[in-house]
C-alpha cells in the first residue's frame, strides 16, 4: 500500500453517542496516522448481520479499488467465532466470520481470498472480549494498510459462515413470492426482486394491500401514492411519495412480499 493513500470504510451497529467509533479512529491512526476514515454508517440495526451485509452490497463498489472495509457487527464477540479478512474485488474486507461477508462469496466473479486472523502481533496488546473492533479489526486493517499482505495476517480458510440469502420463488403459475430485505432511511422498502422478474405493469402486495403502480422515479407518483420503482442498489422497491412506505404498510424486514403478473 501506497504511503496511507488507500482508504479505510467502517461499517458498525456502535452507534455516535458512546466511544466505540472514535476508539476505533483513534487505533487506526496510531499505527496509519494519514489514512483517510470513511464512516458508511454506524447505525445498523443493534447486531443485524443481514443488514450490514446488504449495506455493505449496495455501496462496495463505490469506492476506489484496494479500499479496506472493517465491518463490525458482531454479535458473537469474544466468543470462539472466527475473525477474517477477504480478498475479493479488488478490496480488502476485514470482519467476523458470521455471514456478513456472504455476498463477496456468493457473487464475486473472482475467487474470495479468506483468511483466519491468527497473527496476534497485529492485534492489540490487550484484547477485550467485549470490543474486537477496537482490538482486532481496527489495528489488522491499520497495518494491512500500512504495508502487511492480507495473507501475512492469518491462515487460509475455505468454510466462511454464510447468510441464507432468500430467493424470490414462484408459489403458482401468476405468482412469486419475496420478501422485503431492508427498509432504509426514508421508509422505503428494499425487496429481493430484481428488474428482470418485471413485467411493464408490476402489482405487488404486502400485508394485503396492492401497489399495482411502476415508475421511474419517486415523484412521478402522487403525494402519498404507493408505487414499486427500480432502486439505485439494483433491487425492487416499494416506496411513498413524500412518505414512508414501510410506516404506511406497517411493514418490517422479512415480510412476504408477492408479486403478479410478472414474466413468464
Amino acid at each position: 500500500m501506497d504511503n496511507f493513500r488507500v482508504p479505510i470504510a467502517l461499517l458498525t451497529d456502535f452507534g455516535t453517542r458512546d466511544y466505540f467509533v472514535a476508539a476505533m479512529k483513534g487505533t487506526i491512526l496510531k499505527i496509519a496516522p494519514t489514512v483517510q476514515i470513511i464512516d458508511i454508517t454506524h447505525d445498523v440495526a443493534h447486531q443485524d448481520v443481514r443488514s450490514a451485509a446488504f449495506i455493505l452490497q449496495a455501496c462496495y463498489r463505490d469506492f476506489p479499488e484496494a479500499t479496506v472495509f472493517v465491518c463490525v457487527v458482531d454479535p458473537g464477540v469474544g466468543s470462539s467465532r472466527r475473525a477474517i479478512a477477504v480478498e475479493s474485488a479488488n478490496r480488502v474486507f476485514v470482519s467476523p466470520d458470521n455471514g456478513l461477508l456472504s455476498f463477496l462469496f456468493d457473487h464475486e466473479t473472482e475467487r474470495a481470498k479468506i483468511y483466519e486472523l491468527t497473527d496476534r502481533s497485529l492485534f492489540a496488546r490487550d484484547v477485550s472480549n467485549t470490543f474486537h473492533g477496537r482490538d482486532v479489526f481496527a489495528p489488522v486493517a491499520a497495518h494491512i494498510v500500512a504495508g502487511v499482505r492480507v495473507e501475512e495476517a492469518g491462515c487460509p480458510i475455505i468454510d466462511p459462515v454464510r447468510l441464507h440469502v432468500p430467493l424470490p420463488g414462484r408459489l403458482d403459475a401468476e405468482q412469486i413470492q419475496g420478501e422485503i430485505i431492508h427498509i432504509d432511511h426514508f421508509g422505503n422498502i428494499v425487496t429481493n426482486f430484481l428488474p428482470n422478474l418485471l413485467t411493464r405493469e408490476p402489482i405487488f402486495e404486502i400485508n394485503g394491500v396492492m401497489i399495482k403502480r411502476f415508475v421511474a422515479y419517486y415523484s412521478e407518483a402522487e403525494p402519498g401514492e404507493l408505487a414499486s420503482i427500480t432502486g439505485s442498489a439494483g433491487f425492487v422497491e416499494i416506496s411513498c411519495n413524500l412518505g414512508s412506505a414501510a410506516g404506511v404498510l406497517k411493514a418490517k424486514v422479512g415480510d412476504k412480499v408477492i408479486l403478479r403478473n410478472m414474466r413468464a
